[in-house]
C-alpha cells in the first residue's frame, strides 16, 4: 500500500488535513517520508510519513491527522537514515481511523417569569348573630270574689304600659390578614435528548494488481 502512495504523490500536489483544510504543498521524497511546505511562501516545512496518508485524490494528498496536530507529531524534523531504517524494518503501518462524539454544553436561560400582586374583589357574606327580643305575654287567672273598696267608674281608663325591648344588630367592617403568600424557586431535574449527525472515519482498503489482501476483524 505505502508504494501505491509513493508512486501517486508528486510535488507541488496540494497536502490536505482531515477535514480537508489545506496544509500546504507536497515538496521532495525522502525515504519513507515526503516533504510538506507549509507556512507562507513555504517558511515552514514537515516531513510527512506515508503512512499518514489516507487517500490521493485528483491534485491532493489527505492526512489522518487536523492541521492543529501538526506540531505535536514531531514531523519538523528531517527524518535521518536510522528513521528510514525502521521504517524497512516495520511490519506494518498503522492508519488511526478517528471519530466524532457529541458533548453537550448545558446553559441557564430564562423562560418565564412569575408576577404577584393584589387585587380587591366583592362577594356577599352572611353572619348568624344570636340576638334577644322581649315578647308581652298576658296571663289571666280567675281569683276569689271578694268586695272590692273601688266603684266602677265609666270614664275612667286605666293603662298599664310595658317597654319592650329588643336588640339590634350593627355590622362593621375590620380588615384582616387571612393567608399570607410566600414566594420560592426549586430546582427540578430532568433529561433531555439531544441529537446531531457526527463523523467516523472508517476503514477503506483499495488493491492493485492480484496480490491477495485479508482484512482482520475488528478486535
Amino acid at each position: 500500500m505505502e508504494t501505491r502512495v509513493y508512486e501517486r504523490i508528486h510535488e507541488g500536489m496540494d497536502v490536505c488535513d482531515v477535514d480537508g483544510d489545506k496544509i500546504g504543498k507536497a515538496g521532495e521524497t525522502i525515504g519513507h517520508f515526503f516533504n510538506v511546505d507549509a507556512g507562507f511562501l513555504g517558511s515552514k516545512e514537515y516531513y510527512v510519513p506515508f503512512n499518514a496518508v489516507t487517500e490521493v485524490v485528483d491534485n491532493a494528498v489527505y492526512l489522518n491527522i487536523d492541521k492543529d496536530d501538526l506540531e505535536t507529531m514531531g514531523w519538523d524534523r528531517r527524518p535521518d537514515e536510522g528513521a528510514f531504517a525502521a521504517a524497512d524494518t516495520t511490519e506494518g503501518d498503522t492508519l488511526r481511523l478517528r471519530e466524532e462524539e457529541l458533548q453537550a454544553r448545558k446553559t441557564s436561560v430564562e423562560t418565564g417569569r412569575v408576577h404577584l400582586g393584589k387585587e380587591v374583589v366583592e362577594e356577599e357574606r352572611t353572619l348568624e348573630v344570636p340576638v334577644t327580643r322581649e315578647e308581652v305575654t298576658i296571663e289571666r287567672h280567675p281569683v276569689d270574689r271578694r268586695p272590692s273598696d273601688q266603684p266602677i267608674d265609666a270614664t275612667e281608663r286605666e293603662t298599664i304600659r310595658v317597654p319592650v325591648r329588643e336588640e339590634r344588630v350593627e355590622v362593621e367592617k375590620q380588615p384582616v390578614v387571612y393567608e399570607e403568600v410566600g414566594v420560592a424557586r426549586r430546582v427540578k431535574q430532568e433529561t433531555q435528548q439531544v441529537s446531531d449527525s457526527v463523523r467516523r472515519e472508517e476503514l477503506r482498503v483499495d488493491k492493485d494488481g492480484d496480490g491477495d489482501v485479508r482484512v482482520d476483524p475488528k478486535r
